[in-house]
């Protein structure tokens, strides 16, 4: 049997955090459910309107030591599919990377990080939580 449960970190704009799984997370629905990773496993419905992201993650502990766009050289980035994109969230919390799915006039993309030492697998960001969405090359 297949895992469909993803594991996510989910970032609201008030500073809230939800660590959990989630199976019906789909980026054009304004809604999923989140089973928190807590020992009770409370699961929750969130609503999209409420984000600022949703990390899909590949442990809750994260990574302390983050690459920066700096590391990465113009050769590198050209290797890499998608349009690349320097994202700066609300907060001022600015993510680098890949992405072929992003239009401003959706709700949000999900967005593939350079670093592929990263925790994240994919970012998908919300449209409303972002300053600015910055082409790269």
């Amino acid at each position: 049997m297949i895992n469909v449960d993803n594991k996510v970190v989910v970032r609201f704009r008030d500073g809230r955090i939800v660590k959990g799984y989630t199976n019906d997370f789909f980026p054009n629905r304004d809604h999923f459910h989140v089973t928190e990773e807590k020992e009770d496993k409370n699961v929750i419905e969130v609503s999209i309107s409420l984000l600022k992201a949703v990390f899909f993650v590949k442990n809750f502990s994260g990574k302390e030591i983050h690459s920066s766009h700096d590391d990465f050289t113009k050769e590198s980035l050209a290797k890499i599919p998608g349009v690349k994109l320097k994202v700066t969230f609300f907060d001022g919390e600015v993510v680098y990377g890949s992405t072929t799915g992003y239009s401003p006039d959706r709700q949000g993309f999900f967005l593939l990080p350079f670093d592929k030492e990263s925790n994240n697998n994919r970012i998908f960001v919300i449209m409303e939580s972002t300053t600015k969405v910055e082409k790269l090359l």
